[in-house]
């Protein structure tokens, strides 16, 4: 099985600012005024809902030809919830990520129900942003101090 790897480097602007850099790509973030920010982009945890969503909407629309689902317009609804400091799950454990997050797909098609639930399962199993955020990844960090 071959492995592909994605990276990005993010760099510390200033304050609660700081730019990624992906491919050719730049992405701000900030955080919002009510926590000390400047609001003057998404913040980490909206854009994973970002990332959630498009991943979702990319799966849905890979997907559709195999269920035969012609679809006219998707949207993704996402929602989050988080509790500030910390919270206790079922296993016991203190977390300060999302609680919850919820989504909603509105879907413009003219193909059957069925087809249509037979890609929601699909997309369920196949989209990876979901996937990691329900499986627990291995995640390594380190420091280089300069």
């Amino acid at each position: 099985m071959k492995i592909r790897t994605y990276k990005a480097q993010t760099k510390w602007l200033e304050g609660t600012k700081a730019e990624t850099k992906i491919r050719e790509f730049k992405v701000i973030v900030d955080e919002p005024l009510e926590l000390k920010g400047t609001n003057t982009a998404p913040n980490p945890v909206e854009l994973l809902l970002t990332a959630l969503g498009g991943c979702v909407a990319l799966t849905y629309h890979g997907y559709a030809k195999r269920c035969e689902v012609d679809i006219e317009d998707l949207i993704v609804s996402l929602e989050g919830d988080m509790i500030p400091g910390v919270w206790v799950d079922k296993a016991g454990r203190e977390r300060r990520g999302f609680k919850q997050i919820r989504y909603e797909v509105q879907i413009k098609t003219k193909a059957m129900e069925e087809k249509v639930l037979q890609l929601q399962k699909l997309v369920e199993e196949k989209c990876p942003v979901s996937d990691m955020l329900i499986n627990q990844i291995e995640l390594k960090g380190k420091i280089n101090i300069i």
